[in-house]
């Protein structure tokens, strides 16, 4: 039988660290219409998180679970990626990382109150515990958020911070979704949900990797391509050992050698962080790899992204559209960042790529509000000192 531990709030909960207990527990709760979710990880020395606590409610239970006891959590992750089953997270794109990586698939059915909570008018990424102050005046010891959750045995101090995160998970959705329901926005989720559940979401993809190393942009066109050459070997090799890519080399040193271009082992030993390890282990690889990038046509040479610069008329134009976006966000009671940003306008007004204001219901909200006013069937006006939509007759 699992151990039975009981909060100072009085919630009874389930520690499981066996394979059968697990299985029992799964079977229990296979039928539950809603799971609330949360996971304890590490990954300082890993390139993927290493799961170390599971804990989930239903209506009327709630587990902790021991993957690193338990070898194998199949029966919880049948759970996971059951579709009638709808999984509810808290700014869940970490939590579905780990799950994706079980089945190279993301879980479909997600419900996220970090998310949702914005419709009601909470600040945007809002963290767990403000959003439980918010809600249920609750106020969460914050003492464990630090804690390394891979380390055995875990204190009764421990399971009870970790335990709330479903707890009061579960109330919080109880309030979001009937909230949402009453005004009618429940459906307003769909395009941000499927985007978590989208496999591209998660998908890694090395020979992009170079753009995320800093100071690329000081490259010349041929040094961009050995820096995504060696950027993806780099992203390849921490994937398969399982090491933090930064383990791998730095990217520091990636810059250096994308400059340098070393042709022998004697010229990588002058690159400054890069040590004799490396040099005895990669080194043939890197130099091979960066022989290959000097052999690539210049028209297969990756391409820094074009800045977005606007004109000061389209800046202006830009203030109005904001304008109208806040005025939209304001009557509705929800942030304005839901609708969109500046940056997205601008790219937007630059390049003519399509943005989230302009589908769904972001569009019924703001979007055709925008677009009347681009085409001059609306005006911005003035009136007691605040702004009013008004149609052109």
């Amino acid at each position: 039988m699992p151990t039975s531990y009981q909060t100072t709030t009085n919630h009874t909960y389930l520690y499981i660290d066996t394979a059968d207990d697990l299985q029992a527990y799964c079977d229990s709760i296979q039928d539950s219409p809603t799971l609330f979710i949360d996971t304890e990880f590490i990954r300082e020395k890993t390139y993927s998180p290493v799961l170390c606590l599971i804990q989930v409610a239903s209506e009327d239970s709630l587990a902790c679970i021991d993957p690193l006891a338990i070898k194998n959590i199949e029966p919880f992750i049948e759970l996971v990626f059951n579709e009638s089953i709808t999984k509810v997270f808290h700014a869940a794109r970490q939590d579905l990382e780990i799950f994706y990586n079980y089945r190279k698939s993301a879980p479909r059915n997600l419900f996220d109150t970090q998310i949702a909570a914005t419709l009601l008018g909470h600040a945007d990424q809002i963290g767990y515990g403000n959003l439980v102050n918010a809600l249920l005046n609750v106020s969460l010891d914050k003492k464990f958020a630090r804690t390394d959750w891979s380390k055995r045995p875990l204190s009764a101090e421990q399971l009870e911070y970790a335990i709330n995160d479903v707890i009061y998970l579960r109330d919080i959705y109880n309030i979001i979704t009937r909230k949402l329901s009453e005004q009618k926005r429940l459906d307003w989720l769909v395009d941000d949900f499927n985007f978590l559940s989208s496999d591209s979401t998660f998908e890694a993809h090395p020979e992009k990797m170079w753009r995320k190393v800093k100071g690329n942009n000081r490259l010349n066109g041929l040094q961009r391509a050995v820096l995504q050459d060696l950027a993806a070997w780099r992203e390849q090799k921490a994937i398969s050992s399982d090491k933090p890519r930064k383990w791998i080399l730095s990217d520091d040193v990636l810059l250096s050698l994308a400059q340098h271009q070393p042709t022998d082992k004697n010229n990588l030993a002058s690159i400054r962080g890069l040590n004799d390890g490396v040099i005895k282990k990669s080194g043939d690889t890197i130099i091979k790899i960066i022989k290959q990038s000097k052999q690539r046509p210049q028209d297969n040479w990756p391409v820094l992204p074009k800045p977005v610069r606007t004109s000061t008329e389209q800046d202006a134009l830009i203030d109005c559209i904001m304008a109208i976006v806040r005025l939209c966000a304001a009557r509705e009671k929800i942030t304005t960042t839901m609708l969109c940003s500046r940056k997205d306008l601008e790219k937007w007004l630059v390049t003519n790529e399509p943005v989230a204001l302009f589908s769904g219901w972001r569009n019924k909200l703001a979007g055709k509000n925008v677009t009347e006013f681009i085409e001059g069937k609306i005006q911005i006006i003035c009136k007691a000192n605040r702004l009013e939509f008004n149609p052109v007759t």
